[in-house]
Parts: C-alpha cells; sequence; structure tokens
C-alpha cells in the first residue's frame, strides 16, 4: 500500500496498526479525519477495531466529521449485531446535522433503511419523517438514491398494510436499480445502484412480485365473476 494509503486499510495486523501509529502521530490536523476514514473502510470485517478508532476519533474533540463518524459507529454495530446501538448512532448524526445544517451524512438514509430492515414500528414514524425532509427533489435525479429512497418506504408502508404505495415504492425503487446512464456522464458509477442482491434488495423485490401476484389474482378474480 503506498504511502498516501497509510489510512485506508481493510484489514488489521499488529504491523499495519504500528505503521498507522507512527504516521498518525505525524498527521497533526488532519488526524481526525484520519482515524474516521480507517474507521469506516474496517466496519465491516473488524467492527471492534472501528469502534476503538471512533471512539479515538470523538476524543480529539473534532466538529468537523461528527455525523459521518457517528454513521461508522452505527455501521460497525449492524456488524455486530447490536441494531439498537446502530439506530442510536444513526439519530445521534441526524440530530447533529440538524443543529448544523451544512453538513450531510449518510444517516438520513441509512437510519430508515435499517428501521425498515428491522421492523421497528417504534421508529417508523421517524424514519418516514427523515425520508420526507431530509431529501430535495432534485437529489431523486440519483438514481441509487431513488433505489434505496424507495426502497426504504415500501417495507415500511408493506408493514402498515398500505399495500398499494408498498408495490408503488417498491416498483419505483426496481426501476431506478435498473438504470445504467448516470446522471454525470463524466462518472460513470456515481449515482448507480451496484447491489440489489442483499438482504434489502431482496425484501424490495418480493414486495414487488407479492404485489403483482395480487393485481393478476384481483383481474382473474374480476373475469371469473363476469362470467
Amino acid at each position: 500500500m503506498g504511502n498516501r494509503d497509510w489510512f485506508r486499510h481493510e484489514t488489521w495486523t499488529d504491523e499495519i496498526e504500528a505503521e498507522f501509529r507512527a504516521k498518525l502521530a505525524r498527521a497533526r490536523a488532519q488526524g481526525p479525519q484520519y482515524l474516521k476514514i480507517q474507521a469506516g473502510l474496517l466496519a465491516n470485517r473488524h467492527p471492534q477495531i472501528a469502534l476503538r478508532l471512533i471512539d479515538e476519533y470523538f476524543e480529539t474533540g473534532d466538529r468537523f466529521f461528527v455525523a459521518d463518524a457517528h454513521c461508522v459507529r452505527a455501521k460497525a454495530f449492524v456488524s455486530i449485531g447490536k441494531i439498537d446501538d446502530a439506530l442510536a448512532a444513526y439519530r445521534n448524526a441526524l440530530e447533529w446535522e440538524e443543529a448544523h445544517p451544512n453538513y450531510i451524512s449518510v444517516a438520513r438514509m441509512q437510519f430508515p433503511k435499517l428501521v425498515a430492515e428491522a421492523g421497528r414500528r417504534d421508529l417508523y414514524d421517524l424514519a418516514l419523517n427523515v425520508l420526507t425532509e431530509r431529501f430535495r427533489i432534485d437529489e431523486h435525479r440519483f438514481h441509487d438514491l431513488r433505489y434505496f429512497w424507495n426502497g426504504a418506504n415500501a417495507p415500511i408502508a408493506s408493514d402498515l398494510g398500505r399495500m398499494a404505495e408498498a408495490r408503488e415504492f417498491a416498483e419505483r425503487a426496481l426501476r431506478a436499480a435498473k438504470e445504467t446512464r448516470p446522471p454525470f456522464p463524466r462518472h460513470p458509477t456515481i449515482g448507480l445502484v451496484q447491489q440489489t442482491d442483499d438482504d434489502f434488495g431482496q425484501r424490495v423485490k418480493r414486495i414487488a412480485r407479492a404485489s403483482r401476484l395480487r393485481s393478476l389474482l384481483r383481474l382473474i378474480f374480476r373475469a371469473e365473476r363476469k362470467r
């Protein structure tokens, strides 16, 4: 790994940590940012290390990457199955952003998504409020954001018995996932959906399939009644 990438490791050993610590000590003003970046890259495979690095980030007193750091903490908690702690971390990020409107993190998308995945009915109102209030209409030109926005709405609507809405949300999400033309031609991967086979994507697909099946059965039933 090049000298410029000493804070972008995706695995962790004693040797890597020793190098990281040595260079972090010389980083000075940029140290908090490097802690946050490195923790984010370790959150899935080495969540406990990520949590430790994020704790160190907060100890620096930095005020610039606070929301992002809360999101990294949430991501690490998800990796070890601590969903309540992850939701609390995302809420901390959202609360910080509310007090600092110029800062935006992934919390506005990941919090509703996690609420939907976990079936947390007690948080549905808050999740729907985030989806309604924290996004601008023009942001929906990004296919990946449109996928996650509609995809988060779909299971919540389904769980609340609003099946027509759930179907519409799910089908909009899947249409966004099929888009292959990026919003910015010079950046061919920005704004495109990269993954739909995870648990989130599979649930969205099931809602769309179930809704189409119900529509088909209604048509058949109506046809039978007319005979």
